[in-house]
């Protein structure tokens, strides 16, 4: 999961193509196809042997075999050779001078490992970001892309999403989808994500070798391909394959192509867990309660990995699991020169904005902010409220003194959703004077939530289900009455929404990794750390921001899962106080300048694409540039993003 610094490819094992009339021949190495007619299946032969195409898989010990990769393409294999090909199942293709082939084999600088190269492809420099995660389709990849837009010499961008849906968020929340170039990205865990440059047996398909696994990822994904070997610059959240798109990329332009790694932090959780057991006294003011509260979410790499064998899930074979491994090692990879290494906290040097052997910006993960002022999305927010009653109209605003609690449920991903509900439910009967918001949830949830909201009814909570294009709209909005607070369950992209529009979430504890069937979650055991860590930067906020502050610590952690309600009740109430919420406020404002940290991502992609990968000197300064913007006011909307031409960047000292 290693991605190499540099490629150097000499102009040595280009495939042959030859035309005899309607006949196409194409050989590399003992390697020979031979397609008699367009539309024909091909006839394949290694080392003068031939070879039939079939499903099946061969045996382990086969020396050479044919695979037939999907519709499009074929994968041919030369084990004593060591070396596989990718190449086109009826033989139209070849016939263009520009369509690629697509090759592994071994890497004459790597002893023991192999490289992809791309044979026969256009060249279009742009932006390729490689989004695996719904919080990078809302929030990062609409960002890059608006900024790079907004440059003097707009660079073309390209988006790889899995899910349609999220592709169709990442459009939506762009501001010019139509400038936003979008392809599908395929994988699957148990047979591509243990891809890595050794050139060793595939763990999760042994009859299979990693240069193989490679080609046959590269058959899911031919469109991710074709645009990746065109690439000036690659963006990527971490995920072990992405190295063969830079393998492509380099090899294609013949130069050094800028990596950039996108990822959150899951540094030093034995760092939180010996904090977790130190005495009550030597630990920061509410650090230690909330320690203890999120202590399921805390783990050690070991200890996940007990978890997950105890569960019957294999990391070998399942590599997403072990997201802390995998996104060190990726980065112990990437070069420096043409890396911006993103990072939510960094635990370990506890450092603001870089360590000095790594260039970095340390932020929040990225949410829509509102272009809305704070009193434009009260009254927005009032005109739908009042679709579920006209008493709601001006919730948002000071003509109405009750207080307000947005929760969110999010994707409804959880096993104990329910219980986190009934939970704020039983809240909401306690604070008459304050009006809860439900949102968010699965179809089955939302059912269970209307029926207990039915008996006995609550006057002060409403269930707006999924609000969508409408969701900054009402995390703006609180921003305008005193007595509010946002309440939320699921991952990075609602604690980022918030906290770009202003809002410090309140956060429900993260789910327990074993589930009512006694089963460990990987899904689960990621989303809780990311929440606890976030947990953990936001007491540290408060404690930098907020040092004159004397009572006792600011809410960061409402307990919807445990037992003591009297001290969850005690939280929330101590939430929605004023004087709270404007100290909680202080603290985050400026913490999540999304339109600021966008604009540098793109000058420094703008800068690398058209020259090459920018000195970690003049990245520090143009990051330093971006950020050195002084704070807005609380509550003032977000300043809109800066213009910094390549040609400035390049002028800098």
């Amino acid at each position: 999961m290693r991605a190499h610094a540099r490629f150097t490819y000499p102009p040595r094992d280009e495939p042959s193509r030859v035309l005899l009339g309607d006949a196409v021949e194409l050989s590399l190495g003992r390697i020979e196809v031979t397609y008699p007619a367009p539309g024909e299946p091909p006839r394949i032969a290694v080392a003068g042997q031939p070879l039939s195409i079939e499903n099946a898989l061969p045996a382990m010990d086969t020396a050479a075999f044919a695979l037939a990769a999907g519709a499009d393409s074929i994968l041919i294999s030369d084990r004593d050779a060591r070396l596989a090909m990718l190449v086109p199942r009826d033989g139209s293709s070849p016939r263009e001078a520009q369509a690629p082939l697509y090759v592994t084999g071994p890497d004459p600088r790597h002893e023991g490992q192999f490289r992809v190269t791309v044979h026969g492809a256009p060249v279009s420099p742009g932006v390729m970001y490689v989004a695996q995660a719904f919080g990078h389709t809302t929030g990062w990849v609409p960002a890059v892309h608006g900024a790079l837009a907004r440059l003097p010499d707009p660079v073309p961008f390209t988006a790889a999403i899995r899910r349609q849906e999220d592709a169709a968020t990442a459009r939506r929340k762009a501001e010019n989808p139509a400038g936003l170039h979008v392809v599908p990205l395929h994988y699957s865990d148990s047979e591509s994500a243990t891809i890595t440059p050794a050139d060793v047996t595939h763990v999760s398909r042994p009859e299979l070798l990693n240069r193989e696994a490679a080609l046959l990822w590269i058959a899911d994904n031919l469109e991710l391909a074709r645009a990746s070997a065109g690439s000036a610059a690659i963006v990527n959240d971490c995920r072990p394959e992405t190295w063969i798109l830079h393998q492509l990329a380099e090899h294609a332009r013949r130069k050094e192509v800028p990596l950039h790694a996108v990822r959150y932090a899951f540094e030093e959780f034995e760092w939180l867990r010996r904090l977790a057991r130190q005495a009550r006294s030597t630990v920061a003011p509410g650090l230690a309660e909330l320690l203890a509260a999120s202590a399921p979410a805390i783990h050690t790499r070991r200890e996940l990995e007990d978890a997950l064998s105890a569960s019957g899930i294999d990391p070998r074979r399942n590599p997403s699991v072990d997201f802390e491994a995998a996104s060190r090692e990726l980065m112990a990879g990437v070069p420096e020169s043409g890396t911006i290494w993103y990072q939510a906290v960094n635990w370990r040097d506890w450092q603001s904005l870089e360590s000095g052997k790594r260039p970095y910006v340390v932020i929040p993960p990225l949410g829509q902010a509102s272009a809305l002022s704070p009193e434009e999305a009260a009254a927005r927010a009032g005109a739908l409220l009042v679709q579920h009653s006209p008493a709601l109209q001006h919730l948002f605003t000071p003509r109405d003194p009750r207080g307000v609690v947005l929760v969110s449920q999010g994707n409804g991903y959880s096993a104990y959703s329910r219980r986190h509900w009934s939970a704020m439910l039983a809240l909401a009967a306690r604070m008459e004077e304050t009006h809860f918001l439900l949102a968010g949830g699965s179809a089955e949830d939302r059912a269970w939530l209307s029926l207990e909201l039915e008996r006995p009814r609550l006057a002060n909570v409403t269930l707006l289900g999924w609000i969508n294009e409408d969701w900054s709209t009402f995390l703006r909005a609180l921003s305008a009455k005193p007595r509010a607070t946002f309440v939320c369950r699921p991952g990075l992209s609602s604690i980022g929404a918030a906290l770009v529009n202003g809002i410090p979430p309140l956060l429900m504890p993260p789910d327990p990794l074993e589930g009512p069937d006694g089963a460990v979650d990987a899904i689960a055991a990621e989303v809780a750390m990311e929440r606890a860590v976030y947990a953990f930067q936001l007491d540290r906020l408060y404690a930098s921001e907020c040092a004159t502050h004397r009572d006792s610590p600011l809410p960061i952690l409402v307990d919807t899962l445990g037992g003591d309600q009297e001290r969850a009740l005690a939280t929330l109430c101590r939430a929605v106080d004023p004087a709270v919420q404007l100290l909680q406020r202080e603290a985050i404002n400026g913490y999540c300048d999304w339109s600021r940290v966008a604009h540098l991502i793109a000058s420094v992609l703008a800068r690398e694409a058209v020259s090459g990968a920018l000195p970690i000197q003049l990245k520090r300064q143009v990051r330093d540039q971006e950020l050195s913007v002084q704070r807005e006011p609380s509550g003032a909307r977000p300043p809109p993003m800066q213009h910094v031409t390549l040609a400035s960047a390049e002028a800098q000292p």
